[in-house]
């Protein structure tokens, strides 16, 4: 699938259509959020083809254990704190991408991010099986 069709079907779905209503509950505007979506979208279409259909990346490191550590004090279990190690990777491409590519401050975009990655990554399991 090309990023074109992933970020449009990721924007129609009701995945797409909660990250919208969780930026704009962050107080961002229905079309930067989409501008915003579309550009996590396609970040993370470049990660997941990155990794060969997967959702770990190459610079897993620092996010990764930070997330999974963070799960595990939290008493999240080996098992869930693995899954929210790799979301955590993809939050922070997806906070780099937006900062570089959109201009926006990187706390905002990490904030974004944090909101907008569960939604995605529920959106990339869905479609990758």
């Amino acid at each position: 699938m090309d990023a074109q069709q992933l970020i449009s079907e990721f924007l129609s779905s009701e995945h797409g259509s909660q990250a919208t209503q969780a930026l704009t509950a962050q107080g961002i505007n229905a079309d930067d959020a989409q501008q915003m979506l579309s550009q996590a979208a396609e970040t993370a279409h470049a990660h997941v083809e990155e990794q060969s259909g997967g959702l770990m990346g190459e610079h897993a490191g620092k996010s990764f254990f930070a997330a999974f550590a963070a799960g595990l004090v939290r008493g999240d279990g080996v098992f869930k704190s693995l899954m929210e190690g790799g979301e955590g990777v993809l939050t922070g491409r997806v906070a780099e991408s937006l900062a570089e590519r959109m201009g926006i401050d990187p706390s905002t975009a990490s904030t974004v991010a944090a909101a907008a990655t569960p939604y995605l990554v529920a959106f990339l399991k869905e479609r990758l099986g």
